[in-house]
């Protein structure tokens, strides 16, 4: 991966994207080693199943917190597979850390506690992280470069409402999606969102 691609400073502001397409609410992404139908059967989708469409079609399923779980599954970059939560649960983690499988996933939650702890690994070792310790040395320290827990003169809302992705929420979830794309080598960008992918049901 060149040094231009990894560069906090080569790319849009990744939630404005996600948050512009509806998923403010609940947003689940997994990015995984792999090509989409593999790592479609290895969520536990059969993507022989799936229905092809784009993320606007996908999102008339869109329910957070649903008994259902529905993924909007596609390549993201050459290797690497980007899953989207559509309805349902965050995508399991289990299952591609058994496989030996290198993958980030990024949770937000708004009505819950904000920015999730960044589940990931690296092919051997899985874990979680708290955002408070990007900074530390940990599986893929060396794609948090440049980034902090915190930055001078930011200002943090504390509300007794919904989580909002300001102040240190906001930084963290920037923060956490940087990483994915430093390590996928593909930042969000209006054209991965304006991709075919397949719309998956995943059996509860």
């Amino acid at each position: 991966m060149t040094h231009e691609a990894r560069s906090p400073l080569c790319h849009e502001a990744q939630w404005p994207l996600l948050a512009a397409r509806g998923l403010g609410d609940l947003f689940a992404g997994i990015w995984i080693e792999g090509d989409p139908a593999d790592v479609a059967r290895l969520l536990g989708a059969d993507p022989a199943a799936g229905v092809a469409c784009g993320l606007g079609s996908a999102m008339r399923s869109y329910e957070p917190y649903a008994f259902k779980e529905l993924l909007w599954i596609g390549e993201h970059s050459p290797g690497w597979t980007h899953a989207i939560t559509i309805a349902g649960p965050p995508p399991r983690t289990d299952l591609p850390a058994a496989d030996g499988r290198r993958f980030v996933r990024v949770v937000w939650d708004r009505h819950g506690i904000g920015v999730h702890d960044l589940s990931y690994s690296d092919g051997t070792t899985s874990g979680e992280l708290s955002p408070r310790d990007i900074a530390t040395p940990w599986a893929f320290r060396e794609h948090a470069d440049g980034l902090a827990p915190s930055r001078p003169g930011l200002i943090d809302f504390h509300t007794t409402g919904p989580a909002k992705p300001v102040g240190s929420l906001g930084l963290w979830l920037e923060n956490w999606l940087v990483v994915a794309g430093r390590l996928s080598g593909r930042f969000i960008d209006a054209q991965c969102l304006d991709a075919t992918r397949l719309l998956c049901r995943v059996p509860l």
